[in-house]
C-alpha cells in the first residue's frame, strides 16, 4: 500500500443511508438506480455507498470529477466495480485498459478516428439509414429500441467491420443473434457491477453471458484472420487497427480483438440508446419536431444527411445535446485510487473504488435548473455550448481529460445524421398509452417505446 502524507483535517466521506447487511445498496441500484444516484449529492460531493460489503465512493460534484479525470488523473487508474467486470469481455480495450497501456493503445487507434475519416464513414452510415427506411409505411408502429439497435449495429458493421457479414449481406436471423449477444453482455455487465458475487455462481444467466462473449470473440477472431490473409485495406476501422504506425509498430491479434470488442459494443449500445431517446422526446413536442424537420429539409435538400451538413443542423444539435444530458447512455464508470489521497475535504484510501456518474452531474439543479425537463434551449447559446459545459465538468457524457472516449465525434455523427435523414420525411408519434420507462443497465435505454410513423406533408 502506498503511503502519502495527507492533511490531518481530512474527514471520511459521508455514507448514504439505507444499506442492508451483506448487500449494501444493491436493492436501490437494481430497483431505481437513477433516483438513488441523483439523491446522493444531498449528502455531499463525495458519498460512500456499499456494493455488497465493499465501500465505493461516488463522486457527486463537478469539481471532484475534474480532480479524478483531469487534474490528478494519475492518482486514479482504470478499475473499480464497473471496469473490473466489463473487462471480462472487453479485456484491455481502450476504454478499460490501465493507464500504463493507454497511451500506446490511444496512439495506435487514433488514426481510425481522424476527422478526415468521418465523411467516408458518414456515407456508409447513410446507406444503412436509406436501406432501413425504404420499407417504412404510413401508420406503421415501430419498436424503436429494437429498431435503433439494428440500425446502430448495421452502421457499426459498415464502418468498422465491413466483412463481418458476407458481402451479400446478413440475413435477419444472423443480425438478431448478434444483437442478442450484445444485449446479454450489456445486461450482464451492470448486474456484475452491482452484485459481483453473482458472476461466480453456476447460474443460467452466467452461462448465457459466457456463450455471448465467446460467440462475439469467435466472430471477431475469424474476421481479423480473414483481413490479415487478404492484406487489403477495406477503408474501415478494422483495417486501420491492423495497419502499422510510422515506426512499424502494430497491434497484436488479441489487442485488435479487444479494441474491436470495445468499440463494437459501445458503438451499438450508445448510438442506439441516444437515437431512441431523441426520437422519444421529439415525439412529445410537435413544435420542436416541426422545427427539426424543417431544418433538416432545408439543410439536406431532400436527400440523405451527409457529414458536411452537420455544422448547419444547429437545432438538431441542441436537441441531441439535451438528450445526452438528460439520458446519458454511458451513465456510470469507475476508477481505483492508486495511493492514499483526497477528494475535496474527504480522505480516500489507497485501493478505494471510485464511481463517477454523468447522470448525477447532469441532473444537479444548480447546474441545470429543472433538470428533469427536456429543454434544448439550454444549448442555443452558441456552437460551443457543449464544450463550455464540459470545461466546467457540467456535461461529461463521454468522460473528459486524457481518457475521454476516442469515438465521441464518431458517435455524435452517427446519432445526428440518421435523425436528420429520418425526421426530414417522417414524423413519429406515441403509439400506445403505456408509459416509457428508463432501464438502468450498463447503458441507459428506454422501455415500451413504440412510435407510429406518419409521412410528412411538405408543401
Amino acid at each position: 500500500m502506498t503511503t502519502t502524507s495527507l492533511p490531518a483535517s481530512l474527514v471520511p466521506a459521508p455514507r448514504a443511508p439505507g444499506a442492508l447487511p451483506g448487500v449494501g445498496h444493491l436493492r436501490q441500484l437494481l430497483v431505481d438506480p437513477t433516483r438513488f444516484l441523483t439523491g446522493l449529492p444531498s449528502y455531499g460531493d463525495l458519498v460512500e455507498i456499499r456494493l455488497g460489503p465493499r465501500p465505493t465512493y461516488v463522486v457527486c460534484g463537478p469539481d471532484l470529477v475534474s480532480e479524478v479525470l483531469v487534474r490528478r488523473h494519475r492518482d486514479f487508474d482504470k478499475g473499480g466495480p464497473f471496469f473490473d467486470n466489463i473487462s471480462v469481455f472487453f479485456g484491455d480495450g481502450l476504454a478499460t485498459c490501465p493507464n500504463a497501456k493507454h497511451t500506446r493503445l490511444r496512439r495506435m487507434t487514433q488514426p481510425a478516428f481522424h476527422p478526415g475519416k468521418l465523411p467516408g464513414y458518414a456515407e456508409l452510415a447513410g446507406r444503412e439509414v436509406t436501406a432501413l427506411t425504404r420499407e417504412w409505411r404510413e401508420g406503421q408502429i415501430l419498436d424503436v429500441r429494437r429498431l435503433m439497435q439494428e440500425l446502430a449495429m448495421r452502421i457499426t458493421v459498415s464502418t468498422m467491420l465491413s466483412s463481418w457479414f458476407d458481402d451479400t449481406g446478413a440475413d435477419v436471423g444472423e443480425v438478431r443473434r448478434t444483437l442478442g449477444d450484445v444485449d446479454v453482455l450489456v445486461s450482464g455487465a451492470f448486474l456484475r457491477m452491482v452484485a459481483p458475487g453473482l458472476a461466480r455462481l453456476p447460474l443460467p444467466a452466467n452461462r448465457r453471458y459466457a456463450r455471448a462473449r465467446d460467440s462475439l470473440y469467435a466472430h471477431i477472431d475469424a474476421t481479423v484472420a480473414a483481413y490479415r490473409r487478404a492484406g487489403a485495406d477495406r477503408g474501415d476501422l478494422l483495417s486501420m487497427f491492423l495497419a502499422e504506425d510510422g515506426d512499424g509498430n502494430a497491434l497484436s491479434d488479441t489487442e485488435v480483438r479487444e479494441q474491436v470488442m470495445t468499440m463494437f459494443i459501445a458503438g451499438i449500445s450508445t448510438t442506439a440508446a441516444m437515437l431512441a431517446w431523441t426520437l422519444y422526446y421529439l415525439s412529445l413536442d410537435d413544435d420542436l419536431d416541426a422545427a427539426v424537420a424543417a431544418e433538416a429539409r432545408k439543410v439536406c435538400g431532400g436527400g440523405p444527411a451527409r457529414h458536411e451538413h452537420l455544422p448547419r443542423l444547429t437545432t438538431l444539435m441542441a436537441v441531441v445535446t439535451e438528450a445526452f444530458r438528460i439520458r446519458p447512455s454511458a451513465w456510470l464508470f469507475s476508477r481505483t485510487a492508486v495511493t492514499d489521497t483526497s477528494l475535496g475535504t474527504y480522505r480516500v484510501p489507497d485501493g478505494a473504488d471510485i464511481l463517477i456518474s454523468p447522470y448525477i452531474i447532469h441532473h444537479r439543479p444548480d447546474l441545470f435548473p429543472d433538470p428533469e425537463r427536456f429543454d434544448p434551449g439550454r444549448w442555443t447559446g452558441g456552437t460551443n455550448s457543449w464544450a463550455k459545459a464540459e470545461r466546467t465538468m457540467a456535461m461529461v457524457p463521454f468522460g473528459t481529460g486524457a481518457r475521454k472516449c476516442i469515438g465521441h465525434d464518431f458517435t455524435i455523427m452517427n446519432v445526428m445524421l440518421p435523425l436528420a435523414t429520418v425526421l426530414a420525411d417522417w414524423k413519429l408519434t406515441p403509439a400506445t398509452s403505456r408509459p416509457v420507462t428508463l432501464v438502468g443497465r450498463s447503458i441507459i435505454e428506454p422501455r415500451n417505446l413504440d412510435l407510429r410513423l406518419h409521412r410528412r406533408q411538405v408543401s
